[in-house]
């Protein structure tokens, strides 16, 4: 490698090291660390990539709308969460819950993995982060352990996410044909159940250590219940994937787990003797009917969600609207909203079916609202920076000194570094794109193509390299910054990106380092 490409390598690599050296190893806020990471990214584009300021200011400016996007449904999922607190539904459905179970270890796996999972198959976009870790908050989970939990139980389901958006979108949108993303779908469904395993033994394993004096023990008791949960929302996701395709797996997966796993934990079946349990108030003799007014929220979203989702006609109506802003700064950076099939609007519709339902007054409302505001004030400001630079590294490409982006231009030194052991490195670039972007989709987008030529140039399966990169995306969500910065808003932390990033890198390196073992055994 001569001298120039080395510059621009460690150029391309320079934002991913400050963010780590900033946010992870300093403990730097976000708030902080983000903004002097755009500006460097700015600075490298404008004098050695030779991009235009006008594109720079046309993506930073795309990138603000996408926070406000993002932090729209984050907004509307605090403030309902918040309404339920104001009016004690939330008390009321902390009973519910400890009808099911007072075990915090099933509580992380119900709400985290299986409710999360459900989510994630019909919205996306932090949903599932955004509603789970407030409501373990409410349960006596602290903030960080339960943005924590969520983050890593948002990973398996990522890749069919949004109803299929990932693979649908993201290697759609490469232009490949249909049996080939068939294929991957197949794959990536085997991948992910082999390697599931670990994701509830995980965030029970951190439940018993932040709670349990014996935590070895605590482990080891509720292992029965964890393989349990793996099965019943493995085999449906499996199964899904494989007959029926991408659309639908992670919300089957979570549908039938939570149908399965709800009265397993009720009735004790596989359930620890010895329990876990954080918050002894809520622990009740209440009756499951005079609790059952604070899940309806919940299950109108679910309803609301997967019905605009999945009934075509309806989708398409819903999508005929859209805000859009074309050829900002006339540039090709466009923009475009779709408010009446964006997760957030069917979060309003919830929050305002609640403020009918729960009779809940102006005053309340205005407490909500300033509770909300104020919980979401300051990751705004990081998430503006944090997809602005994801969009610099989006524009990379378009310059006058002819070269590649900066993704790109990382690729390809770490496929060729690794040459005949890039069956290891493919899901973790697939990570890569997704700590850049926070998304399994954009992901895809960035390296999909990459890969596919990767894999020819080397002889390995197509099928096989694009099922890793779909993988590594999905479980790359556990690190991406600004999918931290969203899930803190929900629960009212600040600065702790650099603590919560070094409690979920471990799971997915280990994750994607399986991965990579499994598809080393599948190409044998």
């Amino acid at each position: 490698m001569d001298y120039n490409n080395l510059i621009l390598v460690v150029l391309s690599a320079l934002p991913f090291i400050l963010l780590l050296l900033l946010v992870v190893i300093r403990r730097w806020p976000a708030l902080y660390a983000m903004p002097i990471v755009w500006f460097i990214v700015s600075l490298s584009l404008i004098l050695l990539w030779k991009v235009d300021i006008s594109w720079i200011v046309a993506a930073t400016i795309k990138g603000t709308f996408l926070a406000i996007e993002i932090m729209l449904i984050i907004f509307f999922a605090v403030f309902l969460i918040d309404i339920l607190k104001v009016k004690g539904e939330m008390k009321k459905f902390q009973k519910l819950l400890s009808y099911i179970s007072d075990d915090a270890r099933i509580q992380v796996i119900i709400i985290a993995f299986l409710f999360g999972s459900l989510i994630e198959g019909v919205a996306g976009f932090g949903t599932p982060a955004a509603l789970a870790a407030p409501i373990l908050v409410s349960l006596g989970f602290t903030p960080v352990l339960a943005v924590v939990v969520s983050l890593i139980s948002n990973s398996v389901p990522v890749s069919f996410g949004a109803v299929g958006t990932p693979i649908l979108m993201g290697l759609g949108g490469l232009g490949l044909e249909r049996n080939l993303i068939d294929e991957v779908t197949k794959n990536v469904a085997l991948i992910h159940f082999i390697v599931s395993i670990i994701i509830p033994l995980f965030i029970s394993f951190l439940v018993c250590k932040n709670y349990s004096k014996n935590y070895y023990k605590g482990f080891i008791e509720i292992v029965p219940f964890s393989i349990l949960t793996w099965l019943a929302f493995g085999i449906p996701y499996l199964l899904t994937a494989r007959y029926i395709g991408s659309e639908l797996p992670s919300l089957v997966g979570g549908l039938v787990g939570l149908l399965i796993l709800i009265p397993a934990a009720h009735f004790g079946f596989l359930v620890p003797k010895n329990k876990i349990i954080i918050n002894k108030k809520t622990k009740t003799e209440t009756k499951f009917k005079e609790n059952i007014l604070s899940i309806i929220p919940f299950i109108l979203l679910i309803i609301l969600l997967s019905i605009s989702r999945i009934f075509l006609p309806l989708k398409d109506f819903l999508t005929q609207y859209d805000l859009s802003f074309y050829r900002i700064l006339i540039t090709n950076v466009s923009y475009s909203f779709l408010p009446f099939y964006t997760p957030s609007f069917y979060l309003l519709i919830a929050c305002l079916f609640s403020i009918f339902l729960f009779k809940v007054n102006f005053k309340e409302i205005k407490v909500s609202s300033s509770n909300t505001f104020k919980k979401i004030k300051s990751p705004t400001i990081a998430l503006v920076f944090a997809i602005s630079l994801v969009q610099l590294f989006l524009i990379s490409g378009v310059n006058l000194s002819g070269n590649e982006s900066m993704p790109i231009i990382l690729a390809k030194f770490i496929s060729d570094l690794f040459g005949s052991s890039y069956l290891f490195i493919a899901p973790f670039i697939g990570a890569l794109g997704s700590f850049i972007a926070g998304s399994n989709t954009v992901s895809n987008l960035l390296f999909g193509a990459f890969q596919f030529e990767a894999a020819k140039n080397l002889g390995i399966s197509v099928v096989l390299i694009l099922s890793l990169q779909v993988v590594g995306g999905a479980v790359g969500n556990m690190i991406a910054i600004h999918n931290v910065l969203a899930a803190e808003a929900t629960v009212g932390s600040k600065g702790q990106e650099g603590i919560i990033i070094r409690k979920t890198i471990w799971v997915t390196i280990i994750y994607v380092l399986i991965a990579g073992l499994v598809g080393f055994i599948l190409i044998r």
